[in-house]
């Protein structure tokens, strides 16, 4: 065996053995673990196909050849539907729809069964060798439908594969952006739940997809190269050795996002549902919670609350009211605050804080809290007293769960590190 061929069964190997660890997992994502699962393991049916094409093995047994082909049509979707699981409380059946191309395409395998031996075997002689050959092209499509020719000819199946992969990696990282900003819009904090090395991970399969049609796709449409077992003809699928760690090692250490993505479901349907009638009765206990002044402001007001909005009115009185809150109470040194909690505290509904913020304000919650964080931060900074603090504790102090997240809402408010802030306090020598 060389060394090629060594690293599919490694890739082989290590793909079934973590498809089985997700699939046993006791995690709290077990839907979402099955379609990453299921994606390993169609990648590990890939790798065991590729050696079993350099071994030789299917010039004996040619009727299994291709079998795996439909399999590259799943890759996109187990990798959506996997994000899907993740960022959704309610997985909707017909998401399986998307299997559908794989399934029309189980056809290639099934009618490539029905040919004699003698026939597979020219056929399987023809498209992973050597096309020049005239003889063998002829004795080839004598026997099979024009299909078969231009679906070859026209190298169809990756370019298809490529098309529907890349189309599905945008779609992923679509959803994880809208995951997000859902996060922003309900959490002062997103470690944990912002599928940051899903991203990162639908950015290597696209990495991949490059490699696939330089190496793989680029070199038979370019050169005429057909070779099947040629290194750089494998190259792209070697790099998944490599990613298959990746994918599932990530996987199964993913913590549970399942309090953000119901809290943040919740918020959602709570605002759909959101009338007339449950304004008026939010708007009944706001009065009765504010005190003697705010309640006959609030009485008088002759505005009420529609499904569409708040009146400016009650919106600047709502943004005093939670501007006040955060700065006199500093609600914002609470690293786990959510827009239900803020909303509570003052006395109004979360819809009306949403309202507020998104569309008064113009920001997000995580933006509202987390300005107020950094501001904190930059005095702190400033004050000889507590200057030398380290930036660890200090982004502790203000609020923030980690020196990551402190450091990426710092650079997004000021466009500078922590770091480089303390430097531009510097005397000039």
């Amino acid at each position: 065996m060389d060394l090629i061929g060594f690293l599919y069964g490694f890739g082989l190997l290590h793909g079934v053995i973590l498809a089985g660890v997700l699939l046993y997992s006791s995690s709290g994502h077990r839907l979402a673990n099955t379609f990453m699962a299921g994606l390993i393991f169609c990648i590990a049916i890939r790798f065991l196909f590729s050696w079993l094409i350099r071994t030789d093995v299917f010039m004996s047994y040619p009727q299994w050849s291709i079998l795996s082909n439909p399999l590259d049509f799943a890759w996109g979707p187990l990798l959506y539907l996997y994000a899907y699981a993740m960022t959704s409380k309610r997985f909707r059946p017909a998401q399986l729809l998307h299997f559908i191309p794989f399934l029309l395409l189980l056809s290639e395998p099934i009618t490539f069964m029905l040919y004699p031996k003698e026939q597979q075997v020219a056929f399987l002689s023809y498209i992973w060798g050597d096309r020049e050959n005239v003889e063998l092209g002829r004795q080839v499509f004598n026997t099979v439908p024009t299909f078969w020719r231009v679906w070859m000819d026209l190298h169809l199946h990756g370019i298809l594969f490529s098309i529907q992969f890349a189309v599905y990696c945008v779609l992923v990282l679509l959803r994880i952006r809208r995951h997000k900003q859902k996060l922003e819009r309900n959490f002062s904090f997103t470690e944990q739940m912002d599928l940051r090395w899903l991203r990162t991970l639908t950015l290597l399969c696209v990495f991949f997809l490059v490699l696939f049609l330089i190496f793989n796709r680029g070199s038979i449409i370019l050169y005429g190269q057909h070779e099947i077992t040629t290194i750089y003809r494998n190259l792209p699928f070697l790099f998944l050795v490599i990613a298959i760690y990746i994918i599932g090692i990530k996987a199964l250490r993913q913590p549970s996002i399942l309090r953000g993505v119901i809290e943040a479901d919740d918020e959602a349907d709570d605002e759909a549902d959101y009338g007339p009638e449950a304004d008026s009765i939010s708007q009944q206990k706001t009065v009765e919670k504010s005190g003697d002044g705010e309640s006959q402001a609030a009485q008088a007001s002759p505005a009420k609350y529609t499904r569409s909005g708040i009146s400016l009115e009650d919106a600047q009185r709502y943004k005093i009211r939670m501007m006040k809150a955060m700065q006199d109470q500093e609600l914002y040194l609470d690293c786990d605050l959510t827009l239900r909690q803020l909303a509570r505290h003052v006395g109004i509904s979360y819809h009306q804080a949403s309202q507020v913020i998104n569309g008064q304000m113009n920001q997000r919650f995580f933006c509202f809290v987390n300005n107020y964080r950094v501001q904190l931060a930059k005095d702190l900074m400033s004050d000889p007293k507590t200057s030398k603090m380290a930036i660890v504790d200090l982004a502790v102090e203000v609020g923030f769960k980690s020196k990551s997240s402190f450091y990426d809402a710092f650079k997004r408010m000021t466009e500078m590190t922590p770091t480089q802030f303390k430097k531009s306090l510097e005397p000039a020598s």
